[in-house]
């Protein structure tokens, strides 16, 4: 196997620098990747060029400076611009460079490649790449930028990495290569090497892809070797479908019903239940989650309904209240509000089992609660806890895990992550027909207007912003910003503010005193998120390009929950177009499953696999963007050419990307909900 030291160019001292870049073999060095391409096809004049970016030109020598004796060595070079018939000038500044001066002629024409800069009216570069005109062998073609840091010259890296891969070529042809090497290997020429952006930007993808494959593998075998099998089964006695449906006040639809079948099946197999069931925002998750409640009645053991927030809980018991009083179970809602007299009594009759199902936020996984036979779980919400809350669940005896979530799984990354994840996806009744009209907006003061005006006719009205604090370089509205603009502006109307850093105590007195009509305007981060039935008919939804289509979709759901007409005003500042594309998607279309699939086509698998911003929207060894291509192409690699052998080497050859990996399934089995 090839080592560093037998790569022309790398000796004690560039080995050295290479280390402090994290490349300690060949293989980190070949995955060490661009940080961008330019096509040198063509260069542009100075005025058209633009300052700030990296820019090539064209220039003809008009004066050489002599280089000043003290401090950087420093000389300038002015040059006249080639493509502009030589009548507009630029100058060439050079540092710790004195002997470079001597080879310059006025009259000699350079190709210049630097980061161009303009300071009262003259254009400027320093320290630029440059070969004569005549002498072209490097400032052509595909240029490859990569970061550095300044251990290593950008020339000197491309050296050492084009001896590197003609090494590797000649050492292929000379044996038997694995599959996986052969394919390595020339995706990552194609990357370094490549003829034109269009190569470079496929063999990125199908890096990408690779890659995946190689977690989706791991995840697999650590799936196949996690799966419990049932000890015990559950002897569910006069179970009558119909009874639990005489008990609600409406039809369930046809896909609840699936999904009532699809519980029964879960809890009377030989394995534990792992399920998640899917659904937008009013679809009705939440009866399949009492379906579930009342199959654990039956069976003569105890649930549990955990939710993110005491409002959601308090909505939930009161929704379950009449069902349980029919069904003849006997439940508890169990808070950080809870009176400690009757504290006392819950954890009591859920030790004795006098007590059948609780519905709480993390209190019902405090230390002090201990069940008799807790057996089955219920996670609203789930994405909003963290796999050690569900651990304490299952630690408390719940072997039987049923997941709601509100953002619809694209069915791509369903196709090749929950291939054999378990997933209930409820739609909408089709009598269900919004009344929530979207209005995209560029004008602030006016969205703001409308909202205030509704308020003062007795509306509620929610405004989110995408941040608490005003921070450097973000150029967005804050709470902070906002309150600080448009304060004036709600006159006398009762405001509150709501976000993370408010402790649970604050935050729920906060949702409480809107959830009652108390505040008439709640400003707020996208912690109200969450599904919380309000009266509220109106949000605003301050530079909305600032969020995912999935995050705005939840977001508007907050409003005209009870069926009365609503309006949700996307804010825009400056955006990109595909922020508008993403906007404009949003004003046309009220499906989730379809916004889901285009937010994760346009954006990657943030929204899904963890935290918005984290790395799990990027391959876990290489930080390659993955997408719905990149999730297919790694499903058919790992399919068609990763055999045990391959998969044993490659894990060999990427040990020391063993904890980046680790920490993307990490994230991932919080989603798939790992058994």
């Amino acid at each position: 196997m090839l080592k560093l030291a037998d790569i022309k160019g790398v000796g004690k001292a560039n080995e050295k620098k290479l280390e402090e870049l994290g490349i300690n073999s060949v293989f980190g060095l070949f995955s060490f990747l661009p940080r961008k391409y330019m096509d040198l096809g063509k260069p542009v004049s100075v005025i058209d060029a633009e300052p700030g970016c990296m820019c090539l030109l064209e220039g003809k020598i008009e004066k050489v400076s002599t280089p000043s004796k003290g401090g950087k060595h420093s000389f300038f070079v002015s040059f006249s611009d080639n493509l502009a018939n030589n009548r507009i000038y630029f100058k060439a500044n050079f540092y710790n460079m004195p002997f470079l001066a001597e080879g310059f002629e006025v009259g000699q024409s350079y190709r210049i490649l630097a980061r161009l800069s303009k300071d009262l009216g003259t254009f400027t570069v320093v320290n630029p790449h440059l070969e004569k005109i005549e002498k072209i062998s490097k400032l052509e073609g595909i240029y490859t930028v990569y970061p550095l840091r300044g251990s290593v010259s950008q020339g000197t890296f491309k050296n050492v990495m084009s001896s590197a891969l003609d090494l590797a070529f000649d050492e292929m042809k000379q044996g038997s290569f694995d599959p996986v090497n052969v394919d390595f290997l020339r995706t990552f020429k194609s990357i370094h090497k490549p003829e034109s952006v269009e190569e470079a930007e496929y063999a990125l993808d199908r890096l990408a892809g690779i890659d995946l494959a190689l977690a989706l593998e791991i995840f697999k075998k650590s799936r196949d070797n996690t799966k419990k099998f049932r000890r015990v089964f559950y002897k569910i006695s006069n179970f009558r479908i119909d009874e639990f449906v005489n008990a609600l006040d409406f039809e369930p639809t046809t896909s609840q019903m699936k999904a009532f079948a699809d519980i029964f099946d879960d809890m009377t197999s030989a394995e534990y239940m792992s399920r998640i069931v899917s659904g937008d925002v009013g679809s009705g998750k939440t009866i399949v989650a009492f379906f579930a409640m009342w199959l654990a009645h039956l069976a003569g053991v105890q649930s549990a309904l955990m939710v993110p927030t005491e409002i959601l809980a308090l909505q939930h018991a009161e929704k379950f209240e009449k069902i349980a009083a029919k069904l003849g179970i006997k439940f508890a809602l169990l808070t950080s509000s809870t009176k400690q007299a009757e504290r006392k009594n819950i954890l009591a009759g859920l030790l004795d089992g006098s007590i059948d199902c609780v519905i709480g936020t993390q209190s019902i996984i405090g230390e002090d609660v201990v069940y008799k036979n807790l057996s089955v779980a219920i996670i609203d919400e789930q994405h909003k806890f963290g796999v050690n809350d569900r651990a304490k669940l299952e630690a408390k005896g719940a072997k039987d895990v049923l997941s709601l979530t509100a953002t619809p799984i694209p069915r791509s990354m369903a196709l090749t992550f929950y291939e054999d994840i378990k997933i209930s996806h409820i739609e909408k009744r089709a009598s269900a027909k919004t009344n929530v009209a979207t209005i995209l907006t560029y004008d602030l003061k006016y969205a703001v207007s409308q909202i205030v005006k509704s308020a003062e006719e007795g509306k509620q009205a929610f405004i989110v912003c995408p941040a608490i604090e005003d921070s450097e370089g973000f150029e967005s509205y804050s709470i902070e910003s906002f309150v600080k603009e448009f304060s004036r502006d709600f006159g006398n109307l009762n405001l509150s503010i709501l976000h993370g850093k408010l402790s649970n105590e604050e935050k729920e007195q906060r949702i409480s005193d809107f959830y009652s009509g108390k505040t008439q305007v709640l400003i707020a981060t996208s912690v109200i998120e969450v599904g919380i039935d309000t009266k509220a008919s109106e949000i605003l939804i301050v530079n909305a390009d600032r969020f995912g289509l999935a995050s705005l979709h939840q977001l508007r759901g907050r409003v005209g929950r009870d069926g009365s007409p609503a309006n949700c005003y996307l804010h825009s500042g400056k955006s990109t177009d595909s922020a508008k594309q993403r906007l404009d998607t949003l004003v046309k279309s009220n499906d989730g499953q379809y916004l889901a699939e285009v937010d994760f086509s346009m954006r990657g698998a943030g929204d899904f696999l963890g935290t918005k911003q984290s790395g799990a929207s990027l391959t876990p060894i290489f930080g390659l963007k993955m997408n719905a291509d990149t999730l297919m192409y790694a499903k058919r690699y790992a399919a068609e050419v990763l055999s045990p052998q391959s998969l044993d080497y490659l894990l060999r050859l990427t040990r020391g990307s063993k904890q980046k990996i680790q920490a993307f399934l990490d994230e991932l089995s919080q989603v798939t909900l790992k058994s």
